[in-house]
Parts: C-alpha cells; sequence; structure tokens
C-alpha cells in the first residue's frame, strides 16, 4: 500500500498571497481566549470549591461568561476578512463550480482515498475477490465552510481530504492542516477524473451503478473456488475518481458513488484559472490609464464598548485571574490595501480539453463575455485606498476599448443608464477618481470606469 497524501501545506504559497498568509497563520497560531479563558475559569472554581467544601463551586458559572468574552477577543485578535466582488465572467466561472460541487455533495457516498496498491500474488487475489488493486479509503465529508480564522462575504466550498480540508475561495485554493495554512492557484492545480470498477464488500450506495458480479473467493477463471464455503457473490460498482494534484504538493484522490459529476465541478476550477490574472490600481494622470473598479468596503472601526469592558472586568475579579486583561488591542493590524492579481493558465484532465481566457477589462457590459473579478482583502478594520482626484479637460474626444456600462455615478453601486459599444465616440467632461463622467450624445451622459477609455 501506498499513501496518497499531499506535502506540508507552509510549502503551498502563491507570491501574490504571501503577505496574506502569513497573517492567517500567525493568526491561527495565537492561543484561542475563549479555551483559555473558560477552562481557567472551571479550575479556579473547582479548586474554590475544593477549599470551601462546596459553596466556591458556584464560581464554576463565570466558566460560561469567561469563554463568551474571550470569544469576542478572539473575533479582533484571531480573524482575517476576505471581502469579494464578483460579476461577470468571475461570477460565472465561480457559480459554475458551486453547482459542480453540489453535484458532488448529492452523492450518496464520498470517500477519501489514503493509500493504494496493487495486488501481486494470486493468494492475495483469491482472498480479495479477484481484486486487482486494493485502497485504503474512509468516508469523508463535503461542505460550505470557511476556516476559523477567516471571516468573507463568500462562503467556500469545503472538501474534506483526511487531517487537510481544502477550501475553494473564488480567487484562491486554500489548504489548511491543523493550524496551518497554505494556498494553491487555480491556475496550479490539476483536477483529473475517470470511473473505476469497484467490488463492493459493504452496502450498496443507492445511486451506485453495479455494472457486474464476482465471488468473495474466485478461482483462476473467474468462477467460485468450491474449497470455500462461505463464497458468495459481489456486486462490482462503477464509481467516478477525482485525482488532485499540483506542483506545490496537493496529492488527493477522492471517490465518489455516482458517475458523470466532476467534469462540471473540473470545468468551474478551469474557469476560475483562465480569468486575467493582471489587476493595477492607478491614479488618474490621463484618460488612457488603466484603473480598478473597487467595490467599497465599509469600515468598521472595531471599539470595545464601556459594558463589555466592564463585564470583562467583574469577570477578571471573580475568578481571579491576571490573564484577562491581557491581549486588548494587541496584534490589530490593518488590512494591506493591495490586491491579489488573478491568473491565467488552464487545468488539464482526461476528459475535456482545456480553455483559455481573453483578459477582460474592467467595466463592460452585461452580456460581453470577458468581465473580471474585484477582490478586496483586509483584516480587523477594512480600509480602502484614497485615490486623487483630477480633473480632465473638458469636451476631450476619445472612444471605448470594449462593451461599457454607462453608470449614473461615479462606482458599480450606481444603476446602470445603458450600455455603449465598443469603438464609440465620447466626450470626456470631467475626472473623479478611477471614473470619468461623458457625453453619449446630447440627450445622454453618464460615468464610466478610466480603463474602458481610449485616446484616438
Amino acid at each position: 500500500m501506498i499513501e496518497i497524501e499531499s506535502g506540508d501545506v507552509l510549502q503551498m504559497r502563491d507570491e501574490s498571497f504571501s503577505e496574506l498568509l502569513d497573517e492567517i497563520n500567525s493568526k491561527a497560531r495565537q492561543t484561542r481566549m475563549s479555551v483559555a479563558f473558560f477552562w481557567t475559569a472551571l479550575v479556579i472554581g473547582v479548586i474554590a470549591g475544593l477549599a470551601t467544601g462546596g459553596p466556591g463551586l458556584v464560581l464554576c458559572a463565570a466558566a460560561l461568561p469567561a469563554g463568551g468574552i474571550g470569544k469576542w477577543l478572539d473575533s479582533y485578535r484571531r480573524t482575517s476578512v476576505l471581502y469579494y466582488d464578483l460579476e461577470g465572467e468571475a461570477e460565472i466561472a465561480y457559480r459554475r463550480l458551486a453547482e459542480g460541487f453540489d453535484g458532488l455533495i448529492g452523492c450518496a457516498a464520498k470517500w477519501h482515498i489514503e493509500a493504494g496498491g496493487a495486488v501481486q500474488t494470486l493468494t492475495a487475489w483469491k482472498r480479495n475477490a479477484g481484486a486487482s488493486h486494493l485502497v485504503n479509503k474512509k468516508v469523508t465529508t463535503l461542505t460550505y465552510n470557511l476556516p476559523a480564522v477567516i471571516k468573507s462575504n463568500v462562503i467556500p466550498p469545503a472538501l474534506h481530504v483526511g487531517r487537510q480540508v481544502m477550501f475553494f475561495m473564488p480567487d484562491i485554493v486554500l489548504m489548511q492542516d491543523g493550524s496551518r495554512v497554505g494556498a494553491v492557484k487555480y491556475a496550479d492545480l490539476n483536477v483529473r477524473w475517470q470511473d473505476s470498477r469497484f467490488i463492493e464488500t459493504e452496502g450498496v450506495p443507492g445511486d451506485a451503478t453495479v455494472v457486474d458480479h464476482t465471488w468473495k473467493h474466485p478461482n483462476k477463471s473467474g468462477g467460485p473456488d468450491r474449497r470455500f464455503r462461505d463464497n458468495r457473490q459481489i456486486p462490482i460498482c462503477l464509481y467516478e475518481v477525482m485525482h488532485l494534484t499540483s506542483n506545490t504538493g496537493v496529492n488527493e484522490l477522492v471517490e465518489f458513488s455516482k458517475t458523470g459529476l466532476v467534469a462540471a465541478f473540473a470545468d468551474g476550477c478551469r474557469k476560475l484559472a483562465a480569468l486575467p490574472r493582471e489587476r493595477t490600481v492607478a491614479l488618474l494622470s490621463a484618460p488612457t490609464n488603466v484603473a480598478v473598479e473597487v467595490a467599497p468596503v465599509p469600515a468598521n472601526a472595531r471599539k470595545r464598548s464601556p459594558l463589555k469592558l466592564a463585564m470583562l472586568t467583574v469577570v477578571g475579579i471573580l475568578v481571579g485571574i491576571p490573564v484577562f486583561a491581557v491581549i486588548f488591542g494587541t496584534d490589530r493590524k490593518k488590512a494591506d490595501p493591495g490586491l491579489p492579481p488573478t491568473f491565467s493558465v488552464e487545468i488539464s484532465d482526461t476528459k475535456s480539453a482545456a480553455q483559455k481566457g481573453a483578459a477582460p477589462t474592467e467595466e463592460i457590459g452585461p452580456d460581453h463575455p470577458a468581465r473580471q473579478v474585484t477582490t478586496v482583502i483586509a483584516t480587523d478594520g477594512v480600509q480602502s485606498e484614497p485615490v486623487s482626484n483630477e480633473k480632465a479637460d473638458r469636451a476631450m474626444i476619445r472612444y471605448t476599448k470594449t462593451a461599457v456600462n454607462l453608470r449614473e455615478g461615479p462606482g458599480t453601486k450606481f444603476a446602470i443608464i445603458t450600455v455603449v459599444p465598443e469603438g464609440v465616440d465620447i466626450s470626456v467632461i470631467e475626472a473623479q477618481g478611477a471614473w470619468s463622467r461623458i457625453r453619449l450624445n446630447e440627450n445622454t451622459a453618464g460615468w464610466m470606469a478610466n480603463s474602458t477609455i481610449a485616446e484616438r
């Protein structure tokens, strides 16, 4: 038997996510105050009860509020925030991945294959119902979840592969092993799948297809070996196996009781890998500057209310430990306003050819095939990068580089007035950050992203 196992998750890194990974791993290594406070209060209550002959046990009741306060502290100290604004091709690709994952969740049985090996002797062949290979597999879990130290407006598919969990975020695959987290970009993730004939010695799943039967102890010709009294027929089921690999160390094998479902999930991964990787935020110095439309993220300033501070003080006095006063305000780090790039390489598989996507501009029409994902990564208090405001020369004649949404205001939160086709002449009235107010004709004016405007 040869183990099928991924490498060290800390070796799975992507340069564009290195700072984020360092922050996530740093927070994951911090002590969970909820657990520390709960058990400390409980132990002190027990000790007080033994010392007083019983009445001191009432202090054990402080364990629950102490754990709650510790959890509140953890929400500041041990949390990284990822905010996603998905539009166009990015939204379609991620929806495709989620739909494929939903199909896999719907299988009656799902297994993670931990080890496998070929049968090499006749004795082993007879004892294992004529199987050519043996596998060690365990039931696995597919769900939607986030790593404990991450909060996000997107809840990603989570695939449990042994002691590790793969979280399929919109722009990266996070690989968690205990308190350690690595990252694999979709362009480096290979998804292969194939049908597999499996001799099912246990119960046959409800959605499985039985394609043949064999004997528990066959002879060389394939018939039953008469020397064995308990020699019943065993069904052979057709399952589907998915193999996930990467050059950074991912090596996982998952099996599903129903066939024909992995292709949709792999297609979603391929579409995400084909999204453009370059993403730039630029100040407006000329109408040809490339600018990215950054979705506004509310900056939630974290402040401790007097009520919570009072509760913390009361519990600290009650349980008699000074540790409750530790950690206030430490380890707070502001979010890096930089935006990680997306990517543009394809995923290979055994059933379909790779598809390549063209790099889109930022602001496009609703039916245009080119779209882009915008991601804002932050921790604790989320801040957005200020953009300078400069007035462009009035009535400058430009044209649209691609089909673009003309909006009522400078931002994606404003309503769309109309869709301006590619190559249409426009007049630039004024510029505001990464947006310009333009006039399309005598009756139509609005705002569009600078990245969609070019000079004649």
